[in-house]
């Protein structure tokens, strides 16, 4: 897991590192196994999502970054 961003501009820098990477390339950086059914697996992208962003709330109710206000959608 990306260390949490410390900022807006470190998050976007992020999000700009994973941008135009399918879905699999993604889980093979980040050594994650890509699930048979994603519809049994429905949790799984955002999972692989918030693992290359740094986010730190996982299934908690509190925002993805709390610390910068931000929440991932």
């Amino acid at each position: 897991m990306k260390a949490t961003p410390q900022s807006e501009q470190q998050l976007l820098a992020y999000c700009e590192d994973i941008a135009g990477h399918s879905l699999a390339e993604l889980a093979d950086i980040a050594n994650i196994p890509v699930p048979k059914d994603l519809r049994k697996n429905k949790g799984w992208v955002g999972q692989l999502i918030e693992w290359h962003l740094g986010a730190t709330a996982g299934s908690k109710p509190e925002q993805d970054f709390k610390h910068l206000g931000i929440e991932l959608k």
